[in-house]
């Protein structure tokens, strides 16, 4: 009973606060190129937040108008992932954000995100898979352009990104050393887009679409009960956005993490994003959200994580004994060698039929060589 209590404890925390929308067979911010198998369903939930208590530490004079302040921001994803093939799979996720330091105070429904993924394409032996995915992100939430993460322009954003993986066992993927390699290109499209509303009614707009490089790296080692993960991610603006633009800086983070494998059908993250790259603060032309002496810039110095991920589809009831695990894993690579041998066979076979068209073309000529000598014998 006190297992199934912190079970639904830790789905509810995770599904009120969340993360960005990564979905089958992903790190925290690392895509892998592989696809879930037709059927399977999985729902992904993470939970990250940062504070900092500001306080005017010193004994001499406290500079006019000082107040101590807390700031913090707590966001959240709830994601869902399905595979449709194979080779495809569609994750569809909410973004929830708390506290976006404006007068509503939290966005509570955020955004929403469709990802549509064709992968688990393989080469080199298949100890290398790729893929191409797709994202489209809708502006449901209330306010956008808030500072502490990546920027949000309140428009229909869209994304292309490549992933390519490489995994040191071909025929236990899951529980060999991987690392993964993910590319892509985002548009903010917010052209003419009202991004920030002064008190009088005074609004700016976007003079133009912005547009960024997003990258990410992770790598993970796996063990029986936990996997050891690092990762490497951030992004770049090809095109900045306008000066108002609370982040329209560049970042990039890394992110130590670990994923406790709790039962076959369950498994918690836990990690936390350290900043080496995003200390400018390039925003001008409206009020800054946090006190200068404060040295607080647009991106999050550090962030925490915690989520869950949740096995629906195909359904197990039980969590698997290591006989069962072993037992499933030897089908698995009996599977594969029964593969490979269809393939060969089928090579075969083709190298046999290639054999006999060259035999009866041989045969062809040496009839058609009779048949000139009989014809010229006839002359």
């Amino acid at each position: 009973m006190k297992t199934i209590s912190l079970l639904l404890l830790l789905l509810i925390v995770s599904t009120a606060f969340s993360q960005p929308p990564n979905g089958s067979k992903s790190l925290i911010h690392t895509q892998s190129a592989r696809t879930f198998e037709s059927g399977r369903l999985e729902i992904h939930t993470d939970m990250n937040f940062f504070t900092r208590a500001t306080e005017f530490i010193g004994s001499g004079t406290k500079p006019a108008g000082f107040t101590a302040v807390n700031y913090w921001l707590v966001a959240g994803n709830l994601t869902a992932t399905y595979g449709v093939l194979d080779n495809f799979d569609v994750t569809l996720a909410s973004r929830l954000y708390q506290d976006t330091h404006y007068a509503n105070e939290y966005n509570l429904p955020g955004d929403i995100f469709l990802t549509l993924k064709g992968g688990s394409f393989a080469f080199a032996n298949r100890k290398m898979y790729a893929s191409l995915m797709s994202t489209f992100r809708f502006a449901t939430g209330e306010q956008h352009n808030y500072p502490f993460t990546e920027y949000a322009s309140g428009a229909l954003e869209y994304s292309f990104t490549g992933a390519l993986s490489y995994f040191a066992d071909p025929y236990l993927p899951d529980r060999s050393f991987n690392a993964h390699l993910n590319l892509g290109w985002w548009n903010h499209n917010e052209a003419s887009k009202v991004l920030y509303t002064f008190p009088n009614g005074n609004e700016l707009k976007a003079t133009k679409n912005s547009s960024e490089l997003q990258y990410a790296f992770g790598a993970a080692y796996p063990t029986a009960l936990f996997d050891y993960r690092l990762e490497l991610f951030g992004s770049a603006f090809i095109s900045q956005p306008d000066e108002f633009v609370y982040s329209r800086e560049n970042y990039m983070y890394v992110t130590p993490s670990i994923r406790y494998k709790t039962f076959s059908f369950m498994t918690v993250d836990l990690g936390a994003d350290i900043r080496v790259i995003g200390t400018k603060d390039e925003t001008s032309g409206v009020p800054q959200i946090t006190n200068p002496d404060f040295d607080l810039p647009n991106y999050a110095p550090w962030r925490v994580h915690m989520g869950v991920n949740l096995t629906l589809l195909p359904f197990t009831s039980t969590a698997k004994s290591e006989a069962e695990v072993q037992h499933d894993e030897f089908n698995k690579r009996v599977e594969f060698f029964q593969k490979i041998v269809e393939e060969r066979q089928k090579s075969e076979d083709v190298q046999e039929e290639l054999d006999k068209l060259k035999e009866e073309r041989k045969e062809a000529e040496n009839e058609l060589e009779e048949l000139k000598q009989i014809m010229e014998e006839q002359d």
